[in-house]
């Protein structure tokens, strides 16, 4: 939140306790309600997500990483934010191997574009077998 303008609403309602006049367009309650609605809105801004032991393993630094910055760019939510680590964790399950960006780029791009905000794993399992097979028919052919 902006210092000044926090600095300024607190003055005003100091400003507002000393005159107690009628003419006083802003009163107490407004300014209170300007207060806590950019309280909360600063509030809502941050997510502060520590990824446990197990997802740490699974995702590379460089998933989460991008997964983080999609987040603070709004591109996703908290909550596509969290069925992405969730996917992603099962998806490590069947496949065994840790979950790299492209990987996290392609379940991203899989939930927002499918429109399947609840993709299955069934889902996932058949867009990276998928694209691995399509991969390595290419190397083959070339």
């Amino acid at each position: 939140m902006d210092d000044l303008i926090l600095k300024e609403l607190l003055e005003r309602l100091e400003d507002n306790s000393k005159k107690k006049n009628k003419d006083n367009i802003i009163t107490d309650e407004k300014i209170q309600e300007v207060l806590e609605t950019l309280l909360k809105q600063e509030a809502e801004k941050t997510y502060n997500r520590i990824l446990s032991e197990e997802e740490r393993r699974i995702l590379t630094p460089e998933a989460f990483s991008y997964l983080l910055q999609l987040l603070n760019m709004k591109s996703i939510d908290k909550n596509l934010f969290e069925t992405v680590i969730t996917l992603s964790m099962q998806l490590n399950f069947f496949l065994k191997k840790q979950i790299n960006k492209n990987m996290i780029d392609d379940v991203v791009n899989f939930l927002i574009f499918s429109g399947e905000r609840d993709a299955s794993i069934k889902d996932l399992l058949d867009l990276f077998f998928l694209t691995e097979n399509d991969f390595e028919q290419f190397e083959t052919i070339n």
